[in-house]
């Protein structure tokens, strides 16, 4: 009798299992039409609630496919952002940009109970970065910087992002490779909404946000206004497409197959020239010193240093010699209808003539302002807020002050000792970065990727000196990846050859 109790409730779970499953659906499909119909603030929600969870169900698969998720989501948050105005007014309060914060948290936990506290300080750089990041922590309860919500918003920015530190201890070679080509393709998908805006224009719904943005006086050049492709801001977009420009062409240079190497270089080449109308000089700087970086660790002889630093050298001395920059009213007195001029002359005289503009000028001022005036009589910082967009936000200061320098925000947020600590780490990730490309064996797929990680390591000093790299959105998280997976790299290096050493 039990035994066919038995079989019956198995018979009745098997025909329930379907009601089961399919009620979660129905659930969802009626909150859809209730969102769909009650419009504003409940369709909203609903589109962030849907992000949310796929970014955070992957992670039920593995860390790793958390980290896909966001890297597919972050080059697209400003594009959604912008479009959520087609059912809501605009306002500084965006609950879009807590989504990734809060998936970052979440697989860092997840990360935690895997590894306990051993995470902080499992490689060479794990213990300076857990020190910055506990000085990042106890920087948000600062009372100089305002209020808690300024703190908050800098923690958004700055400390978030630090995760993707302990991240890249962990990820394997595999998905470090699959995340680098992501970037690239990535790069190429944004950038042809990016053309969109530069041809035809922004459309209606991102006009709406141009009229009522503020903060941001920069998108302006000339008479005309930046495309910032799916992206937040120009910024962004620019040092991300950077950023995928040398990826491709170190993939390019590391291909053995032609056909491999030319597709990788065609990608390379359709980045690069997109960037040169994004009107960010400093991405064009930055890409210009990684390729050079790129090429020269190529070299396995000094001899072939030398040659390549020609090669690197013939080209900049005969457009240095030859090439003629536009004149800054050559720029103003192109209409509105003449994006692509404008921002060619931008670009040109900005690559040309750096020294030549005045916002460099400007720039400086500021710098040397805060260098005298402002960290030394906060030598400790003034909260982890100060000095970023939410100090703007969520104070009553009115007069925007552009630093630039993700450095000297550091100093002004974080203190000296802060940014002094964060410059040692950039520092010496470069060097182990480039030890590690010496050290790999010639022609691996190994050594492609060290090569190219190394190039960019010289790119994330330059513009985080000269720009906010680490503190954007899209691009932050993939530095301190980076960073990670060089820290674990050198980890391992070292345990090999003090095994080595032991068995001698």
């Amino acid at each position: 009798m039990s035994a066919n109790a038995n079989v019956y409730q198995q018979v009745n779970a098997a025909r329930r299992s379907p009601i089961v499953w399919l009620a979660p659906l129905q659930a969802a499909a009626a909150l859809t039409v209730l969102a769909i119909v009650g419009a504003g603030q409940l369709l909203r929600g609903w589109i962030l609630g849907a992000l949310f969870f796929l970014m955070a169900t992957p992670l039920l698969i593995s860390l790793e496919a958390g980290l896909v998720a966001m890297l597919l989501f972050e080059p697209f948050r400003g594009l959604i952002r912008r479009a959520q105005y087609l059912i809501v007014d605009y306002s500084q309060l965006d609950p879009i940009h807590v989504l990734t914060p809060l998936v970052t948290l979440m697989a860092l936990a997840k990360l935690v109970q895997r590894y306990r506290l051993n995470v902080v300080r499992a490689t060479p750089l794990a213990g300076a970065v857990s020190i910055l990041a506990a000085i990042f922590l106890a920087q948000i309860f600062n009372p100089l910087q305002g209020g808690m919500m300024i703190g908050l918003s800098g923690a958004m920015l700055m400390l978030v992002p630090v995760s993707w530190f302990y991240f890249g201890q962990v990820i394997s070679s595999r998905f470090m490779r699959v995340a680098l080509q992501l970037i690239v393709a990535l790069g190429i998908v944004t950038s042809l909404y990016g053309v969109y805006q530069l041809i035809w224009g922004y459309p209606q719904f991102e006009r709406y946000w141009l009229d009522n943005v503020e903060f941001y006086v920069s998108i302006g050049v000339g008479h005309v206004k930046r495309p910032v492709a799916t992206f937040t801001n120009a910024e962004e977009w620019g040092r991300y497409i950077a950023m995928g420009t040398l990826v491709a062409f170190g993939f390019s240079a590391g291909a053995r197959p032609l056909l491999t190497r030319v597709s990788w270089f065609i990608c390379g080449s359709c980045l690069a020239t997109v960037l040169l109308f994004t009107g960010q000089r400093t991405a064009i700087f930055g890409l210009l010193l990684g390729f050079a970086t790129l090429l020269l660790l190529g070299a396995r002889e000094f001899r072939g240093v030398l040659v390549r630093v020609f090669l690197l050298l013939l080209p900049i001395v005969l457009i240095a010699t030859l090439a003629k920059p536009p004149s800054e009213d050559e720029m103003w007195n192109k209409e509105e209808t003449e994006t692509v001029g404008t921002l060619l002359s931008h670009t040109q005289r900005g690559t040309l003539k750096p020294t030549g503009e005045d916002s460099l000028y400007v720039r400086l001022e500021v710098w040397k302002d805060l260098v005298i005036n402002v960290i030394p009589y906060r030598p400790l910082g003034a909260g982890l807020g100060a000095g970023s967009l939410g100090a703007l936000k969520f104070s009553n200061v009115n007069d925007e002050i552009a630093i630039d320098n993700f450095i000297l925000v550091l100093a002004v947020a974080v203190g000296i000792p802060g940014a002094l600590l964060f410059v040692w780490i950039l520092g010496r990730a470069t060097v182990f970065a480039v030890r590690q490309t010496r050290r790999a064996v010639p022609n691996t797929p190994e050594a492609v990727m060290a090569r190219i990680i190394a190039a960019l390591m010289p790119v994330f000093i330059l513009n985080n000196f000269f720009g906010l790299t680490f503190s954007l959105y899209a691009v932050a998280p993939v530095g301190w990846l980076i960073i990670g997976w060089i820290s674990a790299q050198e980890g391992r290096a070292t345990q090999e050859r003090d095994s080595e050493t032991f068995e001698l």
